[in-house]
């Protein structure tokens, strides 16, 4: 057999071909495209709002192991580092409300309750209604104990994705004081768990010695008395004596705990300002003060940390509170009292937008976006003493930042266009990609001029008129309510019926809005509720439909079996003024009697797709006309009515 250097031919073949193999392998391993670093991101050329004041722009920022590594006016190289082009966008420090409630009592009776929701709700909570509105730090002012230990650990271990959480635990109350019965008052096992009450020194001894035991990082109490409207219910709370109260607030700081107070009164807050109280929640809330009352000296001399919760006022029976409120903080904060955002928010039902219209509040107070920005963010973290580690974009700060695509410091309504969430230097929320869907024309029945709807129990009414509809694209609603005009909207629709403009006035509350849809963003303006308007909402090529009802005949009529459409909260100041989505989907067909008339109808389901667990609405569509006959909602498998067709008119 011939050979090669002593080697047989064909093993030389082999070990020519093996060392080819070989090194071909290695170049394509060398070659290969390198994987970007988990956590590592370089956001280029943004403009950044710094949480004390200060802006800068043209940044480039480098985020690394949870932190921001560093800050350049000078392009970072750094190799297998997602880039993020932050051209035109805002980077700013993660919002920090420091008072909220996750869970509040009210849908969870014992402990299998509360578990239940905390591993089954929690997740989604934090996923959809919270994160994705840049809130990263929150401090909780009650929930049931076991609970939110609970949630701390499973946040802290990361079984569960969410915000910084510190906590206060039960609050101290007087025996049938607040929370006892109030949050409480849904069961013993509640009441146990929320309120501490307590009617001796033993009592408070005994408590801070099972609080500093749990961890909790703030001590609270409630320093009330009197009437109380809680929802609908007005009920008679008592307060917790001077003498305990001055107890709390030393022996917890005997005990490394700063201690905190649900406060509504002008005297109530001279007294504790006076027992060196750390956190003053809510306020002032029974008068205006003005500059140079001696309340605001003591204050200021004592040190304590104001946080107000505007928002939360608007639920109060007593109106008053509102206006002195917003009087109030202001006042405050021009005498250099420390403030730091809160909302009074509750997860177990709200979403992130309180946040946000809660800055939109100290604006209409008076402060400057800036300002307003800097209670969320830097006042925030110094108000719960992690201040060396959040509440600026700054080097060596752990990475919890907000990228919007618009400057608030410009308008504080921008806070709501955001395009990522970074918590602990992760992305922890990415917007939304808007889906778009094709829709055909829809053409209502020949002649039609106007369709007229009355509510179940007979008291409001709604009619729609599409005589304006052919020649200028536009229809028209007038609601009723008890037999008086309560609103009027013009529709100005393409021909699927999504809207193009849309105009809302409602005299009796001072809502008069405009609406118009500018390529990839609703441009909004007008007044709500008394309150100016000056919004971008970003859709890019989403369905809009203004009056969600007008979606139902062009979608019931296509081939799609369920959509996702937009639109633009009116109801009340949860989401009221920002961009809602609704998925409906096509579930069957059903006929439908309405005064021996009967309609053969296809069955729609509707939901907010942030609270898809919460509301389903139900729509009921004729086959033969394309028109609206019947709605109303499910809760369970029950299904309740809430309108249907009264009249049809036509030339």
């Amino acid at each position: 057999m011939p050979s090669v250097f002593g080697i047989p031919l064909i093993g030389f073949i082999q070990m020519v071909l093996g060392t080819a193999i070989i090194v071909f392998l290695a170049i394509k391993f060398l070659k290969r495209p390198k994987k970007n670093k988990k956590g590592e991101y370089i956001i280029k050329d943004v403009h950044i709002i710094v949480g004390n004041g200060d802006e800068a722009s043209h940044q480039y920022v480098y985020i690394k192991g949870g932190k921001i590594e560093e800050i350049s006016d000078i392009p970072i190289e750094k190799k297998n580092v997602q880039i993020i082009d932050g051209t035109g966008k805002t980077l700013m420090p993660g919002l920090i409300d420091s008072h909220i409630h996750i869970q509040g009592g009210f849908n969870c009776r014992n402990e299998e309750e509360s578990d239940a929701f905390l591993n089954e709700k929690m997740p989604q909570i934090f996923k959809e209604s919270v994160l994705p509105y840049g809130i990263t730090t929150i401090k909780d002012l009650d929930a049931p104990k076991h609970f939110i230990y609970k949630l701390r650990e499973k946040l802290r271990s990361g079984e569960i994705e969410g915000p910084e959480l510190l906590i206060v635990g039960p609050n101290f109350t007087a025996p049938d004081g607040h929370p006892a019965n109030t949050l409480g008052s849904n069961s013993e096992w509640a009441r146990s768990e929320m309120a501490i009450e307590v009617t001796t020194p033993e009592q408070v001894s005994a408590g801070i010695k099972e609080l500093k035991e749990a961890g909790v990082d703030f001590l609270k109490f409630t320093y009330q008395g009197g009437d109380f409207w809680y929802f609908d219910n007005k009920l008679r709370i008592n307060k917790i004596d001077k003498a305990l109260m001055q107890q709390i607030i030393l022996e917890g700081k005997e005990n490394g705990l700063k201690t905190t107070a649900h406060v509504f009164k002008y005297d109530d807050v001279w007294e504790l300002l006076e027992a060196g109280i750390y956190g003053i929640e809510h306020g002032i809330l029974d008068r205006d003060i003005e500059p140079g009352d001696p309340i605001l000296e003591l204050w200021k001399k004592s040190g304590a940390h104001f946080v107000p919760t505007v928002n939360a006022m608007n639920y109060e029976k007593e109106k008053t509170r509102m206006t002195h409120s917003m009087h109030n903080l202001k006042v405050i904060y021009d005498a250099g009292i420390p403030i730091a955002m809160g909302t009074d928010n509750i997860f177990e039902t709200m979403t992130g937008v309180v946040e946000h219209t809660e800055l939109n509040y100290y604006v209409e107070a008076g402060l400057t976006p800036m300002q307003a920005i800097v209670l969320a963010t830097k006042n925030g973290a110094e108000h719960l003493g992690i201040a060396d580690r959040k509440g600026l974009v700054k080097e060596g700060m752990e990475a919890d930042l907000i990228l919007l695509d618009k400057n608030p410091a410009e308008n504080i309504a921008n806070i709501s266009l955001i395009d990522k969430v970074f918590r602990k230097g992760n992305i922890a929320y990415s917007q939304k990609v808007i889906q778009s869907f094709e829709i055909p024309d829809f053409n209502y029945p020949e002649g039609l001029i106007s369709a007229e709807y009355v509510s179940a129990d007979g008291k409001d009414s709604r009619a729609l008129s599409y005589e304006r509809l052919e020649d200028e694209d536009v229809i028209t609603q007038t609601t009723c309510h008890g037999g008086e005009k309560w609103a009027e909207e013009t529709f100005t629709v393409d021909r699927n019926l999504s809207a193009t403009k849309w105009t809302y006035l409602r005299p009796s509350d001072n809502t008069d809005i405009t609406a118009v849809r500018e390529n990839v963003t609703i441009a909004l303006n007008g007044s709500f509720k008394g309150k100016p308007q000056d919004k971008s909402l970003s859709i890019s090529e989403g369905l809009w439909y203004q009056m969600m009802d007008l979606c139902l005949p062009a979608f019931a009529a296509s081939e799609l079996d369920e959509i996702l459409f937009y639109s633009i909260g009116t109801g009340n100041n949860m989401g009221a003024m920002s961009l809602g989505e609704f998925g409906v989907k096509k579930i069957g067909t059903e006929d439908v009697t309405i005064d021996g008339k009967t309609y053969s109808c296809k069955k729609l389901s509707m939901v907010l797709t942030m609270f898809s667990w919460a509301w389903t609405g139900i729509y009921w569509i004729d086959t033969e006309t394309g028109l609206l006959v019947q709605s109303g909602e499910k809760k369970g498998k029950n299904e309740k009515i809430m309108w249907q067709l009264k009249k049809l008119s036509f030339k």
